[in-house]
């Protein structure tokens, strides 16, 4: 920019000099619009500095992560083993075992529902990930990644740029997943509070 205006300066310079002395009133009005010049493209270039030097902070909607997770393949397996578990414990017929591993299922359903209709943490599920996030960090220009829901405040010094969608994708859902995930976009999360065990 600065190069831009010297260029231009210098050709006003130029067309000074062939003006005769006599038209003082268009060499000022030359001199004028070369200041004014100045000023715009230094007060541009003051502008664009202070935009690079916000923080950057990436937000995503847990909602979408547990969800994401909760139709992966890895989660799946889970509860496959889950399953081999207690089908195991029943054909020993070691109630103690049965009744823990229910207890655990239903725990993790509750969860589950904490965080995919609510604003229940997803800390676990995120860890899985953890060795992508500096790509995704890298490639939206961030230099935190954190829940929306647990983002309180934020000054003007901030920017906030949204990396649901590319956390969503580090877990491969398919299309279906993809279109409830669209959809949970309209909606707000419900309160906590509300959550029961039987929610669908």
């Amino acid at each position: 920019m600065l190069v831009k205006f010297f260029s231009i300066n210098t050709a006003a310079t130029d067309v000074i000099k062939r003006v005769p002395m006599k038209t003082k009133i268009f060499r000022r009005l030359v001199g004028y619009v070369s200041a004014v010049a100045l000023c715009v493209l230094t007060g541009a270039t003051a502008l664009a500095q202070s935009q690079t030097n916000k923080l950057r902070i990436g937000v995503y909607d847990s909602r979408a992560i547990a969800i994401a997770y909760g139709n992966s393949a890895e989660f799946q397996q889970s509860i496959k083993s889950s399953r081999a578990d207690y089908n195991k414990a029943k054909e020993e017929k070691n109630d103690k075992r049965m009744k823990e591993i229910d207890a655990q299922m239903k725990l993790q359903q509750r969860r589950l529902h904490e965080q995919g209709f609510s604003t229940g943490s997803v800390a676990g599920f995120m860890a899985k990930i953890k060795d992508s996030l500096p790509g995704v960090a890298k490639k939206a220009g961030v230099q935190v990644i954190v829940s929306k829901w647990e983002l309180n405040y934020q000054s003007p010094d901030v920017e906030v740029v949204e990396v649901t969608d590319e956390l969503v994708a580090l877990f491969h859902p398919g299309e279906k997943v993809l279109g409830w995930l669209k959809d949970l976009k309209n909606h707000p999360p419900l309160p906590i509070e509300e959550i029961t065990d039987d929610m669908d």
